[in-house]
């Protein structure tokens, strides 16, 4: 009996075929075989919001091959991902490939549908020996949330091009995204730093034992230090004081270990460890799985299986001792109402290929192994423990400096990470000195610092995922291709790891929250997660949710796209300059590429021009107008403007002469690795980095600024030199 086996990818067919026998053959769709089409809506919103599936140009040579394998097949086996996605894949290609075989007016095959959550020779011949049908129920959840998002996208979108800019798109989770990131930034902007002070002290008692302690109180009291005076003057007393020891506390503490990985706490972790995009690390976790290295990595899962579990202790027992080991086997609770799909955590398929042993991987794959590796085996070990010790000094005058410090006890989990040396984990250990209460000390030195609350800080990959997840916006397999939107539609730019909100940001959230509010409402978008987590379950249909969402969205955009004006939301607000050809205001306006001066008086006067802010200055701050004259014509000057992708030099004879140049904006410092170039802005999909301008002959970069300390350090590193031509 021939059995086709059909899977998304060639590596996770390749993993497949060296599990399964020869009766079975191994073919791959290459994703989703079947979907909406790029052009027009693609759903009938009069006949029950049925959707309009076609095949893409790219996908019909995969269906004839996979046609072709059909002859002599008795039995087709769906092996798609375990999830929504997965589900829908598989339903897709039953769609397909049994029409195919009722032309042929040959026997209709057996279709089944196996799941598997790791691609070993256990789980795989387990799984096949366990053959089901398509859950229905999964496919119509997935069904529904393409339909609302394609009638989100797609209706509204066209709206924001009209009154905004071509190109901008919407979307339920994407803009609520959006949304954060634009608040989180206005709370930055509003926030108004407050003046403080700390002071610390430097004790010393007979032998020369040392204590750095910092004041916290007064006379019993909280105390505060509001400016430099107050500073001071509390200064000046201690100058003048006496002091000993007043209490010594010691007790233990105890450091648990994190749970294993979910989707959302993988992402952060890579994010926050390796600097990782959210994109990034799905697609190395990607790897990982078909290659059969993980467990399925898009879950919102904690479960462990116990023959996981107990491979794990006895791994542990044997790498570090029994006394790491609790007295059982450690199991987490899913902590999220909505878990569903995958059945466990991220986690190795087998714990003995520790990550340095397996010589086929590498870069990013292997990165996200060994912190996969790691968390799996620390959270089936015991946890850390510290002696925590801490130490008031009291004053005659009755300020109290406290001091605090502690030693492990025992490692515990944390013997991982010392193991692999990655510091993920590491915790500052500072063991104090031994005193005695009531004992005298000197006051070596008093040291006062002035500082200033810093405001909240902007969302990073890591920082937006868990936000989301708190809210219960969004699932495991839509935070990556989210954060990867809001990026590529120009709603946002990277600063270093986080996210800044670019004008139509700002533009489009308030369209949003004012016209459309329940696209962008937390409380609402959340619900409606919800709502296709009870279609899944099948405790709901998928018609009834999207005619209730979609009514009175349609209502509502239909009233505002004749009601709304571009003006209204490209229209930043007057500027103090008058227009040089009419005399009326100029106003602040949102074009194509950003901001720019226009006259008020549009479309009767036509002057525009861009931002002084976008115009360099020279060494005397005079605007630089021009740069040098055309290499290519010489009759013409090169002159700075502004495109799709920056500012650029181009001849002020175009377009007779077409010649342009990158345009390098300096930061004012030469380049602290070849010292000759300049330190120039640049960008890198929608991120600022900072280069030399010499490059590639000198190949100095860096996401953060430079600063003038950098110098020695970035010169320790060769410099790369260009080859000559021959």
């Amino acid at each position: 009996m021939s059995k086709l086996v059909i899977v998304e990818s060639p590596t996770k067919a390749k993993t497949l075929t060296g599990i399964l026998g020869r009766e079975y053959t191994v073919r791959a769709s290459m994703g989703h075989i079947r979907d909406l089409p790029k052009s027009g809506l693609g759903v009938n919103v009069d006949k029950n919001f049925e959707p309009k599936y076609i095949v893409p140009e790219k996908s019909k040579k995969v269906l004839n091959d996979l046609k072709k394998n059909l002859d002599g097949a008795e039995e087709i086996i769906l092996a798609t991902d375990p999830d929504r996605e997965g589900e829908a894949i598989a339903w897709h290609l039953y769609e397909l490939l049994k029409d195919q075989k009722k032309k042929k007016k040959t026997v209709l095959p057996e279709f089944y549908r196996v799941v598997f959550h790791e691609l070993t020779k256990g789980a795989i011949e387990e799984a096949f020996k366990n053959l089901g049908s398509l859950d229905t129920n999964l496919v119509n959840a997935q069904q529904a949330r393409r339909v609302l998002d394609r009638l989100v996208g797609y209706k509204l979108s066209p709206l924001l091009w009209k009154k905004v800019r071509y190109g901008l798109s919407a979307g339920r989770v994407q803009s609520v995204a959006v949304r954060l990131i634009v608040e989180r930034e206005r709370e930055r902007q509003a926030f108004v730093p407050q003046e403080y002070w700390t002071i610390e002290g430097e004790f010393e008692a007979l032998g020369k034992r040392k204590l750095i302690a910092s004041l916290a109180e007064k006379d019993g009291k909280k105390i505060e230090i509001g400016n430099e005076k107050q500073a001071k003057k509390i200064e000046t007393e201690l100058k003048e004081d006496s002091f000993k020891i007043e209490s010594i506390k010691k007790t233990e503490r105890q450091r648990k270990p994190y749970a294993p990985f979910k989707t959302s706490t993988l992402q952060q972790s890579a994010a926050n460890v390796f600097g990782f995009p959210a994109k990034k690390t799905m697609s190395a976790a990607q790897k990982l799985f078909e290659e059969g290295h993980i467990t399925y990595h898009r879950t919102d899962s904690l479960n462990l299986s116990p023959p996981f579990v107990n491979g794990a202790r006895e791994y542990i027992s044997k790498k570090f001792g029994e006394k790491y080991l609790p007295e059982k086997g450690v199991f987490y609770k899913t902590n999220s109402k909505n878990a569903q799909e995958a059945h466990e955590a991220i986690r190795p398929t087998n714990v003995k290929n520790e990550p340095g042993k397996l010589k086929n991987l590498k870069g990013d794959e292997l990165k996200i192994y060994s912190l996969i590796w790691k968390r799996a085996l620390e959270c089936q070990m015991l946890s850390a423990v510290y002696d925590q010790t801490s130490i008031g000094v009291i004053s005659e005058k009755g300020y109290l400096f406290k001091a605090s410090g502690s030693i492990v006890k025992f490692d515990g989990w944390m013997a991982v990470s010392k193991y692999m040396n990655i510091e993920e984990d590491s915790e500052s250990v500072n063991e104090l000195p031994e005193f005695s209460e009531g004992e005298p000390v000197e006051n070596n030195q008093i040291t006062t610092e002035q500082h200033f609350t810093q405001p909240p800080a902007r969302y990073s990959d890591a920082t937006l995922i868990k936000a989301l997840e708190e809210m219960g916006i969004g699932r495991p397999s839509t935070y990556a291709p989210t954060l990867s939107t809001i990026q590529a539609r120009g709603y946002v730019t990277r600063d270093g790891r986080y996210f800044v909100p670019t004008d139509f940001a700002y533009v489009v959230t308030d369209l949003l929250m004012e016209h459309f509010k329940n696209i962008v409402d937390y409380q609402f978008t959340a619900q409606m997660e919800e709502q296709l987590d009870d279609i899944a379950a099948g405790e709901k249909k998928w018609v009834p949710v999207v005619r209730d969402f979609y009514e009175p969205f349609d209502k509502s955009l239909t009233e505002k796209e004749e009601t709304l004006k571009k003006a209204d939301f490209t229209t930043l607000g007057e500027s103090d300059e008058t227009c040089p050809e009419c005399g009326r205001k100029l106003v602040f306006k949102l074009g194509k590429y950003g901001r720019f001066l226009s006259c008020s008086g549009y479309p009767d006067c036509k002057f525009a021009k861009p931002l002084e802010e976008n115009i360099p200055t020279d060494e005397n701050g005079e605007q630089i107008t021009d740069f040098g004259k055309c290499e290519n014509c010489e009759t013409g000057v090169m002159v700075l403007k502004t495109g799709r992708f920056g500012k650029f030099l181009a001849c002020s004879n175009y377009p007779k002469c077409k010649t342009t140049k990158p345009y390098l904006e300096k930061i004012g410092m030469k380049c602290p690795k070849c010292q000759e170039g300049d330190v120039v802005v640049k960008k890198a999909r929608g991120r600022v980095f900072y280069g030399c301008s010499r490059y590639p002959d000198c190949d100095f970069s860096s996401w953060k600024k430079p600063e003038e300390n950098v110098v020695e350090e970035a010169a320790k590193k060769p410099v790369r030199k260009r080859k000559a031509a021959a």
